[in-house]
């Protein structure tokens, strides 16, 4: 466990920007349409916990909204680049370097909101992914949301189809295609360690936790992930429309597995 959360910091401590320009300029929609969800469950003036908020783009837009955001996160360099940025934007957040699995800093029932949006993808077994949950509940106020992310298992084919289409051919990416064809879920070293699921494993992993509320489940780039290298040609009124458009289907069952990024929303009821 040691060694895989050491690799998973040097990952992210290596090119925090790398992440920042994922969202700003690569999967803006995936943004667009998380932040939108999100916000139909934060009220104004709640204060916020950003689990895992790498370099600063959900705290940063909550800040700029009034709300009080401590950022948590794994990688150091993240931390320091998520306080340059809400000082350029001209914000004011807490960040702190830490564990997703031992919140023991902050007590229970701290935040109105908290977010566990990049843990629960890099935690290899299920008891971890249970604990960090748990711990995060922990530090939520009665009445208020969990938003739990999760990088699905086919989100990797529609990865593999749009960006590399010739790894159906290598035999190193047979054995990763034959487990999403089967429907499943797995642990493995892709970009880091990562953990891919499947929608009902997220459902079953949720129904492990007691005292939570489903509020939905949404795909948090809907059902424009295997089109974003279309959508990043079209000028921007355009692109904008159908993100409006993604956002009728985003919680839509059928549509779940044509996003890369799934996200669960629950409320604590005790």
């Amino acid at each position: 466990m040691q060694e895989q959360i050491q690799a998973i910091r040097e990952h992210y401590d290596a090119d925090p920007k790398k992440e920042w320009d994922r969202l700003q300029k690569f999967h803006p929609h995936e943004k667009y349409i998380t932040l939108r969800m999100m916000e139909r469950s934060i009220r104004p003036g709640d204060s916020i916990l950003d689990i895992g908020g790498g370099p600063g783009h959900y705290a940063i837009h909550f800040a700029k909204a009034g709300h009080a955001v401590t950022l948590l996160d794994l990688s150091g360099e993240n931390v320091k680049f998520a306080k340059k940025k809400a000082r350029q934007y001209g914000v004011r957040i807490t960040a702190l370097q830490g564990d997703a699995l031992d919140l023991s800093r902050f007590q229970d029932a701290s935040f109105d909101q908290v977010f566990l949006m990049g843990p629960l993808y890099h935690l290899m077994n299920e008891d971890a992914r249970i604990r960090a949950i748990l711990e995060a509940k922990r530090v939520l106020k009665p009445g208020g949301c969990l938003f739990c992310s999760f990088i699905l298992m086919f989100g990797g084919v529609i990865y593999g189809l749009r960006e590399l289409p010739e790894t159906i051919f290598w035999p190193g990416e047979q054995e990763y295609y034959e487990i999403a064809a089967r429907g499943e879920g797995a642990s493995f070293e892709a970009f880091t360690y990562a953990n891919m699921t499947t929608v009902s494993d997220v459902e079953k992993l949720f129904s492990l936790i007691p005292g939570l509320k489903k509020e939905t489940v949404f795909g948090q780039e809907s059902i424009l992930a295997p089109y974003k290298n279309v959508l990043a040609k079209r000028p921007k009124k355009e692109r904008l429309a159908w993100y409006d458009y993604a956002l009728r289907f985003c919680e839509k069952e059928d549509y779940l597995t044509h996003t890369e990024h799934l996200m669960y929303v629950a409320r604590k009821v005790q």
